[in-house]
């Protein structure tokens, strides 16, 4: 039944809804410049109706929801480029790094000096007995080796670096799955009774932006609730929450499942990324993993930056093995080898890149004449201590039925206790004058036997980690020797090492090993792989030049939907008020008519 008190109730829910409305109103304009704030919004809807004879009579009106302007569709996009972005930022900066560590084009790095390297042996070539040629062939080897070494201990630093900067990011995602997963208590604590946690929704749309940014997630919130009758891009998530993270359930509604850190195996460098389940199993989830700062950091460690070393290590293992294997070349009176060998092993059994073929042992008198030599074979069924009974045995070399002038008569050879090949020239033949040599049988197909076991050894070490002069010539470079026969003007070795360079070798991945990646020359395979970090790089660049335009496309498309826009918000401002007002006069009204009817009743 209408009454004055029913017209000022309306009257008063008029100004209730205003008020709330202008409350939301500076809501949104307070945090107008908060990045991670989605508008809000008044739904207003009349109260339900007196129903009379005459008609429904209205009661006024009421707020029946605060929504924010979100758009669930357009939130994944951004989450999508935002991880793609962060992915390609991360890779760009890295790969740039590595580049700036072969700076050819500036006349420094590794490929300059390994051609001073080889224009000291080009000199050295010429007079091999001249030693202040053999001191600076000493200085440009140590330079050269040098330049190797620090190269690679800079890469493998960036690499140590992803390591550290995994385990920061693991921590991080855990802690972020955790407020995820508390805050979905707290929102479905504030929605049971049918009302919208904007602000609480906002903070978690933070964290899983924050959270997509170091790693590809995938979220799934249950059905979707669209309310074009708000606002057309309106599309708000349910309450069923689940966050998986490499195909595993991280965040189940309030359940929070963390990342673990942890060696493939004993003998892991680096951390895999393990998927922890509640009963304490882990999964290994490691390659998985995309996207986001966390996705960058294993593709470089474990791809781009590990090619790099392994490039690196495979150009200084083979130029390690083939300048020894022709230094061994060069008479001496002892050889012993730097590799620890199984003596009943088969040569092809083993992962030693010894090849198939043969080599010689010569004797040389203290004339430089060759007094005896023997072709010692390798097969597949060739052990290393038939290499060593090859040698010892008593064969007539220069089949002259004289049983005191062949190799066995000037070496032995031996396989000491702890497993090192050695060739020593017998009692008293040293001092006699005598020396002897390993050449290889035919040097376009070389057995390497020498150089992989580094029987007599210009270079030390095994790849670019500790590629170096040997400690012998390092302490005294007038030891080395360019000579092949122990004769002045002999340059034959000094003129094999030169001719090196511009010799097609056998490249090894993983270094040392027999797995043969590439043959070329080692200027053709240094270029080559500086030059693959080159492309790398540049594709990097351009890479993450396209997704900041895509992340900036999508942030604008976002921003047009969830951001607050200052007009729309003072023109709401206005209308809210002139409402408020005009609910006032009625009240304003009413109450001149409750004045009259009581001065009539006096």
């Amino acid at each position: 039944m209408a009454s004055i008190f029913n017209g000022l109730n309306i009257a008063y829910s008029g100004l209730k809804t205003s008020q709330i409305a202008i409350d939301t109103t500076g809501h949104n304009i307070s945090n107008a410049e908060n990045p991670d704030y989605t508008r809000q919004r008044v739904v207003i809807e009349p109260k339900t109706p007196l129903n009379t004879a005459p008609g429904d009579m209205g009661l006024g009106a009421k707020i029946s929801e605060i929504v924010r302007i979100h758009d669930e569709f357009v939130y994944k996009r951004l989450k999508d480029a935002s991880s793609g972005n962060e992915y390609s930022q991360m890779r760009q900066e890295t790969l740039s790094e590595i580049s700036r560590y072969f700076p050819e084009i500036d006349k420094n790095g590794i490929y300059n000096a390994m051609q001073d390297y080889f224009n000291a042996w080009n000199d050295f070539s010429k007079n091999s007995g001249d030693s202040s040629l053999k001191v600076n062939l000493a200085e440009h080897t140590r330079r050269f080796t040098a330049t190797i070494r620090d190269t690679r201990a800079q890469i493998y630093s960036v690499q140590k670096e992803m390591e550290e900067k995994l385990k920061t990011s693991v921590n991080e995602i855990n802690r972020l799955g955790k407020e995820i997963a508390s805050l979905n208590v707290k929102i479905n604590s504030h929605e049971a009774g049918g009302n919208h946690a904007n602000d609480l929704r906002d903070m978690r749309d933070k964290l899983e932006l924050t959270l997509s940014k170091l790693v590809n997630i995938s979220v799934s919130k249950g059905d979707l609730q669209p309310d074009s009758g708000v606002d057309r891009h309106m599309v708000e998530s349910g309450n069923d929450y689940h966050l998986n993270i490499g195909g595993s359930s991280v965040v189940d509604g309030s359940s929070f499942h963390s990342l673990v850190l942890a060696g493939k195996n004993e003998n892991s460098l680096f951390s895999n990324v393990f998927y922890k389940r509640q009963d304490g199993k882990k999964f290994d989830i490691t390659n998985y993993l995309h996207g986001g700062k966390l996705g960058a950091i294993l593709s470089l460690r474990d791809g781009e930056i590990q090619d790099v070393l392994s490039d690196m290590d495979s150009f200084s293992s083979s130029m390690i093995m083939y300048t020894n294997d022709i230094y061994a070349s060069h008479a001496t009176t002892s050889m012993r080898s730097n590799v620890e060998i199984d003596s009943d092993a088969y040569i092809s059994n083993t992962d030693l890149p010894i090849n198939n073929g043969s080599f010689y042992v010569k004797i040389y008198d203290i004339d430089g004449s060759v007094v005896a030599e023997r072709e010692i074979n390798i097969s597949n069924n060739t052990k290393f201590s038939d290499i060593k009974d090859d040698i010892n045995d008593n064969i007539d070399d220069n089949s002259d039925n004289v049983l005191t002038d062949d190799v066995d008569d000037f070496v032995v050879a031996s396989i000491s206790g702890d497993g090192f090949f050695q060739i020593d020239m017998k009692s008293g033949m040293a001092e006699s004058g005598y020396k002897f040599a390993i050449e290889e049988a035919d040097n376009d197909n070389p057995t390497l036997f020498a150089g992989v076991l580094g029987l007599s050894r210009f270079l030390d070490g095994s790849d670019a980690r500790d590629i170096r002069l040997h400690k012998r010539f390092d302490d005294n470079p007038v030891k080395i020797g360019g000579n092949a026969a122990p004769i002045a003007g002999d340059n034959k070795v000094a003129n094999a090492i030169l001719e090196l360079q511009y010799q097609k070798i056998d490249f090894y991945k993983p270094a040392g090993s027999k797995k043969i990646t590439s043959a070329d020359t080692l200027s053709g395979y240094f270029r080559m792989s500086v030059t693959r970090v080159a492309d790398i790089t540049a594709s990097s660049v351009a890479t993450a030049e396209t997704s900041q335009s895509l992340l900036n496309s999508v942030v604008n498309e976002f921003d047009s939907i969830s951001k607050v826009d200052l007009d729309e918000e003072l023109t709401n401002l206005m209308k809210y008020q002139t409402g408020y007002s005009a609910s006032a006069k009625v009240i304003s009204t009413i109450d001149q008519m409750i004045q009259t009817l009581l001065g009539i009743k006096q």
